[in-house]
């Protein structure tokens, strides 16, 4: 013995040095694991928010265009009622139409200025316009969206006109409202702020790729063609991708159509937002292992030589369990006199046991949304797939919260966190055993009603509409939601019909008024509201 430490190692440091290098491989093992699956969800869950956040956003702009552009058309046909507009009635319809346009004016068929608001804008009654855009407003005498142009008065700006036609119906000219792209203007107020609150933004590109809205001004005007994603969206196309800008800056970006302007919305995030999560993630696993990593090292150091046969079969299993490529459930059992021997083997066995169920936990957490504690989008797609496969009946429910961007605004995102819970804490009550309640993405969220048709599940959307309106909520005053209704095998045989479908519906209730239920191709829930 003297012989081997004056050699050698000694057989104590030997064996601790050994558990200590197993055990350490082992949790590498479990923490590259975890940190992959861990990755591939959040990774997965901010292109799949990002991509539904600009989906939303371009549905949002399409209304806000509509908007836009009826409101100049009621300005036209107020103007057609006379041949010179009273001054004081333009300003006062400047005055309504602020939140919408930067300015507004009224031009002839020669383009000659007839009225305009507010009276700063750099031209006066009786200047002819040049601009191509304005050619065009009088060559087509029909409503029309430009693209961005700069203009007589050096303005970078989107012109918006209806044309203007008397009690006879001659063309008497038209009426143009402006967006001020470089100003504050009604994109902006609407886009500034992205819901992540985490470096993400918008920005929107014009149909010949040119930023038209950017949280930098400086980019705005600027061609960004040779981005892969706007290319997409100018393709007409929706989706979402991990992109490279022009600038060099990595993002997880989601992307939109808006087919009334033929714009593009682009929702992106950085990809180093998921770098913190995944340093947490490493840190509770280690601070979870380090006890049982110290109890074994203190037991190793009292091994004696003769248990070196025992040491190493479990040395041997240490080997194959961090670089096997199958990995054993269970440590051997070890055939010992030795009180300590037994001792080591079950704290190795109680190791993994706590290392695996850590990677089963953090396994199914990346199945569960962490604000609510529903369901994710992930978790959704798999049951949708297993429950079409084998033909389970089932109704979709989606639900969107009224106003929430105003929630926000008004009383801030903590607070509207809470609201969010408070729905999610209502949902899981309204719902039975085998149903799953899950998160779709910002202010949206939904129930699979498992065996059930559609009015049944237009009874619990109503039950949980009407729980929404009237239960106490974090912000003091009433929240409401709207829901849409669709059932398999009624209204779809495929997930992806299905959620088309309960989108459509969602849509009818928030067009008709929000704070209701639509079931799938048919009017507000009156069944269901019978059944209560």
């Amino acid at each position: 013995m003297k012989y081997l430490i004056q050699k050698g190692f000694t057989l104590r440091f030997t064996i601790s040095l050994l558990v200590i290098i197993a055990i350490l491989l082992t949790m590498l093992t479990s923490i590259t694991s975890a940190v992959q699956v861990n990755r591939a969800s959040l990774i997965g869950n901010y292109l799949q928010n990002n991509e539904q956040y600009a989906k939303k956003l371009a549905s949002n702009t399409n209304e806000l265009l509509v908007t836009m552009q009826q409101n100049i058309n009621a300005i036209a046909k107020i103007s057609g009622r006379s041949q010179e507009m009273d001054a004081q009635l333009f300003d006062d319809l400047f005055q309504e139409n602020t939140q919408y346009f930067n300015s507004i004016v009224v031009a002839d068929t020669n383009r000659i200025v007839r009225a305009l608001s507010p009276h700063t804008i750099g031209i006066e009654v009786g200047d002819q316009l040049t601009s191509a855009q304005s050619k065009m407003a009088v060559s087509l005498k029909a409503p029309f969206i430009s693209n961005p142009y700069r203009a007589t008065t050096g303005r970078y700006i989107i012109l918006i006109s209806a044309p203007i036609v008397d009690a006879s119906g001659a063309y008497q000219g038209f009426v143009g409202g402006t967006i001020y792209l470089e100003d504050k203007n009604v994109l902006s107020t609407m886009l500034k702020e992205h819901f992540f609150g985490n470096g993400s933004y918008v920005y929107v590109v014009e149909k010949n790729g040119a930023i038209i809205f950017h949280p930098d001004k400086q980019r705005i005007g600027k061609s960004v063609i040779s981005n892969p994603v706007v290319k997409n969206v100018l393709m007409k196309k929706s989706g979402s991708q991990r992109v490279t800008n022009s600038e060099g800056g990595q993002f997880f970006a989601g992307y939109a159509y808006e087919p009334s302007s033929s714009w593009g919305i682009i929702s992106q995030t950085p990809t180093s937002v998921i770098d913190k999560p995944l340093h947490d993630l490493i840190k509770r696993v280690l601070l979870a292992s380090l006890p049982f990593l110290l109890l074994i090292l203190i037991l190793g150091w009292w091994v004696s030589s003769r248990i070196a046969k025992p040491l190493n079969t479990l040395a041997q299993f240490s080997d194959q369990a961090t670089l096997g490529s199958a990995r054993p459930q269970n440590v051997p059992d070890i055939k010992s006199a030795y009180y300590e021997v037994r001792l080591l083997s079950q704290s190795v066995k109680i190791a993994f046991q706590h290392l695996n169920q850590d990677l089963t936990q953090l396994r199914n957490e990346a199945g569960v949304d962490e604000l609510t504690g529903l369901a994710n989008r992930r978790t959704l797609d798999t049951v949708l797939q297993q429950w079409t496969e084998y033909h389970v009946p089932f109704a979709v429910i989606l639900i969107d919260i009224d106003h929430f961007k105003g929630v926000n605004d008004t009383y801030g995102h903590v607070l509207g966190d809470q609201v969010l819970k408070h729905l999610a804490q209502l949902m899981r009550n309204v719902s039975l055993e085998g149903d799953l309640c899950f998160r779709y993405g910002g202010e949206e969220f939904g129930i699979l009603v498992q065996r059930s048709g559609p009015r049944e599940a237009g009874v619990m959307a109503e039950r949980l509409r009407k729980e929404m309106e009237r239960t106490a909520n974090p912000i003091g005053v009433p929240v409401t939601i709207s829901a849409g209704v669709a059932a398999y095998p009624e209204h779809g045989r495929s997930p992806r019909d299905l959620i088309l479908k309960a989108d459509e519906a969602l849509y009818r209730s928030k067009t008709g008024g929000r704070n209701r239920v639509t079931l799938s191709g048919e009017a507000e829930v009156r069944q269901a509201r019978a059944g209560r």
